[in-house]
């Protein structure tokens, strides 16, 4: 299988902006983790746990034409998720899903 294209957004960028608390959670991510027994600690620390060779594809937003989503395919305490990030036009980290891929 070919490796995916390069992501539309720095990761170092967005972890540094999840760090610093610089981000926002969709409730569909926040519905998501729940689902899963993980809570908002979970997904700041799977956002800050990524890694490039997690990146499974990039994608422009269904509801916004012309913004771009990274979606990441990460193992976080045993699952193997599906966490699609972008960064917002205010210039924060997105956590847009956060679920069992």
């Amino acid at each position: 299988m070919p490796k995916p294209q390069n992501p539309t957004y720095d990761l170092a960028e967005l972890q540094r902006l999840v760090r610093e608390n610089h981000y926002v959670v969709t409730s569909k991510a926040v519905s998501g983790a729940a689902s899963l027994s993980f809570d908002s600690d979970d997904i700041r620390d799977c956002v800050l746990g990524l890694r490039l060779d997690d990146l499974h594809k990039t994608m422009e937003a269904e509801n916004v034409p012309g913004l771009w989503q990274d979606v990441y395919r990460p193992l976080y305490g045993g699952v193997r998720l599906y966490v699609k990030l972008q960064l917002s036009r205010h210039g924060k980290a997105v956590v847009i899903q956060f679920k069992r891929r």
